[in-house]
């Protein structure tokens, strides 16, 4: 078959994309570089991330906050990335499956399925994140009894009980790996009067950060914004910053665990909660909701990339996908 089939999934920080056969073969930036008046485009990816903040370029994000999504930006992303990877030519169109925050209305699905027919594809397909993370994590969607999937993005995190390839209890809230960099930006800021440079927080999320409260108070020196002036900051800084947004997301997590059917909840308690999304790498994430919610947690083998890998499989599995008429062909 010389059709290739493609799976995207567009997030608020990274775009994946995924070609079977090959695997992930895009992981860069979700964020294009535009002219002052937003007609051309002049770079993507780490390209136009390189290009933020100099000269007049202007940084494009499709998608927002994980649920707002700019669909004239998504379709000129789709289109410069489907032709990287089926080439100018574009004899041999594509199979399209892109994953969509499941929020979104009927409206905006179509807009969405519109987009990726006019970037390219000979056929469109849409699947709900939370679905196309399961699918990623290798959980056989189709023939589970129950099971708590969470994928915790950058800019949202959605809780889904998936059961006989459905999602029959679900929430999406805008808590992610964006808002738990801000927290830190904001606890710094209050504790030593200095504002961080960009990439900081994150760095102190990624090795200092920690769902339970660490063992040890390792500290980091950082880079402050006003430029070669750096700040000591412990791990014990780090986890109180995030402690009230791990809070809420426990809430909205024993919320869902509510809603699941009872007929579904002994497999559910069973099965326990699976882990994906770049956010699930936060140390002691498991540990912590296991201690909340009493259930087995597991994180998914390569998290970042189970939606990605996810919405590609699915092309090969779309029953379905075509049950809930999300298509185009």
């Amino acid at each position: 078959m010389l059709s290739k089939k493609i799976g995207i999934d567009l997030g608020t920080s990274r775009v994946m994309v995924y070609v079977k056969g090959e695997g992930v073969v895009v992981n860069e930036p979700a964020v294009m570089a535009t002219d002052e008046g937003g007609r051309r485009i002049l770079a993507v990816g780490r390209a136009a991330s390189s290009m933020a903040g100099k000269g007049k370029a202007r940084a494009v994000r499709p998608v927002r906050n994980g649920n707002g999504v700019d669909y004239g930006a998504a379709g000129a992303l789709l289109q410069h990335l489907i032709g990287r990877i089926v080439g100018r030519q574009r004899i041999f169109r594509p199979d399209v499956m892109l994953s969509i925050p499941p929020m979104i209305t009927g409206v905006e699905r179509r807009a969405v399925l519109e987009a990726t027919m006019q970037a390219g594809a000979k056929s469109a397909y849409l699947i709900d994140k939370p679905m196309a993370a399961a699918i990623g994590a290798r959980i056989s969607v189709a023939t589970t009894d129950g099971v708590i999937l969470i994928n915790f993005g950058a800019g949202s995190t959605e809780v889904a009980a998936i059961a006989h390839g459905e999602i029959v209890a679900m929430e999406s809230i805008p808590i992610g790996g964006d808002s738990l960099d801000a927290a830190i930006s904001s606890a710094v800021e209050a504790a030593h009067g200095v504002t961080l440079a960009a990439g900081e927080a994150e760095r102190l999320k990624i090795e200092l950060g920690s769902a339970t409260a660490p063992r040890d108070d390792g500290q980091l020196d950082v880079q402050t914004a006003t430029g070669g002036e750096t700040v000591r900051v412990s791990a014990a800084e780090v986890f109180h910053a995030l402690e009230p947004r791990l809070e809420d997301f426990v809430a909205v997590l024993q919320q869902v665990l509510t809603e699941v059917p009872a007929e579904r909840r002994s497999s559910v308690d069973r099965n326990g909660l699976m882990l994906t999304g770049g956010g699930a790498q936060l140390a002691g994430l498991p540990a912590l909701l296991s201690e909340k919610t009493g259930l087995p947690a597991r994180v998914a083998r390569d998290p970042q990339a189970c939606v990605a890998v996810g919405t590609g499989m699915a092309l090969d599995n779309l029953q379905v996908i075509r049950r809930g008429q999300h298509y185009i062909t």
